[in-house]
């Protein structure tokens, strides 16, 4: 069974932090998770030499009979504004990588790419289209400014709710309008609560449309002197609406001497489920990966932690980084997945069934699935300087009607290609059959070119949306985008869009560790991607992009309320907000919404389009052909309103 990492005959993993206050900073912590040998893990079929540590005395986790603690009720809006810090910034690289990967001989040679990407062909492939221009996010000179200190990598989160873009990277969190103008930036420490002189790291948030709440985690610890006193905290935040600039309710589970690195959050329709990698603080031992279910509806109501139901599976030594799945429909099994930690052409698919509150949690079944070999990449060449691709373990993991997707960095050899690249590792899992069966199994890769650090959302529609890194040697790291059709060929993608080209050589030895996408709510042929490049700031010259995709017209490119897709077929511009023939309900063109608007929308009340003029068929989205009471509420609703 799969113990740890690619690192037959003994390895190291390491893992450091970021520190939060003037006394961490400069501080640089590397931890190696030395493998030996037991008993109990060679009965787990441990391959010679390698181990992991014994867990220190008084060691505490969740398992030990530890509950969720909280919620402190956080309104955002109330937090204290993000301002400069004075000072000369320092640089800090947190957690240095997992020594991910053998020699290539030792783990294996790279597979070859069956996906290549038309947009560097003569027969360019039809990529996802951008709709809109997209915004900058969040870079690296927010941190000095705000921090006080520059830090990589920045582990780029984006998540869109009804009236809200939420981004988040290492340490700083900022919302948005949808039109991308910012609302507020704050700390994480401040929002998550994190204790003065902790360390923080690993943000994620999501919008679940599920429930119409946001849900957060991050990771916090202290390193102090004495092996009894260490502390870290996993920490939880739901909001109370779908508004995340108001209140939130934010829970912790405490750690002694252990601290649970790297998690990834996923829900359900009853579960909020969240999985970590537990180390120890102190010492260099890795002690398995810690699964917990937590009943969602608790949750969502704010009980009090000892008062939310929650089950925590047993820390598993032969996993390593599993991945829950955000369901993006109804369902009640959790799916998550893992990479198998020594056989590099074995995926885990997990099922979770049941619910903390029936008292019913259960592994249904752990699937073994053969795949193209997910061996560790080499870094991508850039130009000016290359940059960290990852390592093998999968990224993220989504799961939608029935199909379950997940992505990891992998190397491979582009075909025409004799050189081992960085490439982006992509697959999709039918989970009605038991066991669950592979459909998409799609190595991309392409001649000279290097892609990474990819994570995928499938929309509405089942199309799928990929944002990832992309470098060669002739240009500078560049946030791209790629995607499929739902009923495109087996294991193909289309060409890739540049979202944001490189401005100047990245110069540190970090990137990712992750990039994120995530459905419009409102326009659920519409994604939004968050993607990495690099960006001349203060540190490690990294900057992140903004923007959303369709490839169906489905987003709102103008956001003004109408899909691109209706605008057009209403006969106003998808890509103006205001001014002549640009906001559908502004029938008149004068800016806003009055009784001349609705007089020409009532005139024609009953009326089919064609032959009716187009213009007064403002809903649904898309229009219906036909003007009626849905048009008149449409407008009514936004009566007296003035665009801008």
């Amino acid at each position: 069974m799969p113990l740890f990492m690619d690192t037959p005959g003994g390895g190291k993993m390491e893992r450091g932090e970021r520190p939060s206050n003037a006394k961490l900073l400069g501080a640089r912590i590397g931890r190696f998770a030395l493998l030996s040998m037991t008993a109990f893990l060679a009965l787990l079929g441990t391959p010679t030499g390698l181990t992991q540590g014994t867990e220190p005395a008084g060691a505490v986790g969740l398992r030990e009979g530890m509950q969720l603690e909280g919620p402190a009720r956080v309104v955002v809006r109330a937090l204290p504004a993000a301002t400069q810090t004075a000072g000369q910034p320092q640089e800090i690289v947190r957690r240095p990588r997992p020594a991910p990967q053998a020699p290539q001989e030792a783990q294996g040679a790279a597979p070859d790419a069956n996906a290549g990407d038309g947009s560097f062909a003569a027969q360019t492939a039809l990529a996802p289209a951008l709709s809109g221009t997209g915004f900058e996010g969040l870079d690296d000179g927010n941190d000095s400014a705000l921090a006080g200190f520059t830090l990589t990598p920045p582990d780029p989160q984006v998540a869109v709710g009804p009236n809200h873009v939420f981004e988040m990277v290492n340490v700083i969190g900022r919302i948005y309008t949808r039109s991308g103008a910012p609302v507020q930036t704050f700390t994480l420490g401040s929002f998550f609560g994190v204790p003065a002189g902790f360390s923080d790291s690993d943000p994620r948030v999501f919008y679940d449309a599920l429930s119409g709440r946001w849900f957060a985690s991050f990771v916090s610890f202290v390193d102090l002197s004495g092996s009894q006193t260490d502390k870290a905290r996993l920490h939880l935040a739901i909001s109370q609406t779908d508004d995340p600039t108001g209140a939130w309710n934010v829970y912790f589970v405490s750690f002694d001497q252990v601290f649970p690195d790297y998690e990834a959050i996923g829900v359900t329709t009853d579960k909020f489920t969240v999985s970590s990698n537990i180390f120890d603080i102190d010492s260099p031992s890795y002690f398995g990966v810690e699964t917990l279910v937590l009943e969602k509806g608790d949750v969502l109501a704010g009980l009090p932690g000892a008062s939310v139901h929650l089950f925590a599976f047993p820390r598993r030594t032969d996993r390593f980084t599993v991945r829950p799945a955000q369901s993006l429909s109804v369902g009640t099994d959790q799916f998550l997945v893992t990479r198998d930690r020594n056989v590099a052409t074995t995926l885990t698919v997990i099922k979770v069934t049941g619910t903390p509150a029936a008292g019913n949690v259960t592994e249904a079944f752990a699937a073994n699935k053969m795949i193209i070999a997910q061996n560790a990449p080499p870094a991508s060449v850039a130009l000016g300087g290359n940059i960290d691709s990852g390592d093998q373990r999968l990224l993220d993991a989504m799961w939608r009607n029935g199909r379950l997707w997940t992505s990891a960095s992998a190397a491979c050899v582009p075909a025409g290609d004799g050189t081992t690249r960085s490439c982006a590792h992509l697959i999709e899992v039918e989970t009605g059959p038991t066991p669950p069966n592979v459909l998409e199994d799609i190595m991309f890769g392409e001649v000279a070119q290097y892609y990474a650090w990819p994570a995928l959302r499938t929309d509405a529609s089942g199309d799928l949306y990929v944002s990832l890194t992309h470098t060669n040697s002739l240009i500078f790291p560049a946030a791209r985008a790629t995607g499929r059709l739902a009923g495109d060929p087996p294991n193909t993608l289309n060409g890739t869009t540049l979202l944001r080209a490189g401005d100047i050589a990245h110069n540190s030895t970090r990137w990712g560790d992750y990039l994120a996408v995530a459905v419009d709510p409102l326009f659920t042929e519409c994604v939004w991607l968050v993607g990495e490049y690099s960006k001349n700031t203060p540190g490690a010259h990294w900057g992140t992009f903004i923007a959303r995709s369709s490839q169906r017209t489905g987003c709102d490119g103008d956001s003004d309320g109408w899909s691109d897709a209706a605008e057009v077929i209403i006969g106003t511009n998808p890509a103006l907000a205001c001014g002549t023939r640009a906001w559908p309900p502004d029938i008149n063109d004068d800016h806003s919404v009055d009784i001349s608007d609705v007089v020409v929308l009532t005139g024609n009340f009953g009326r089919r389009v064609p032959p009716t003029p187009a213009r007064p068929n403002i809903a649904p989205d898309p229009p219906d052909g036909f003007i009626d009471v849905i048009d008149i509420a449409r407008m009514t609703g936004l009566f007296g309103q003035r665009c801008s």
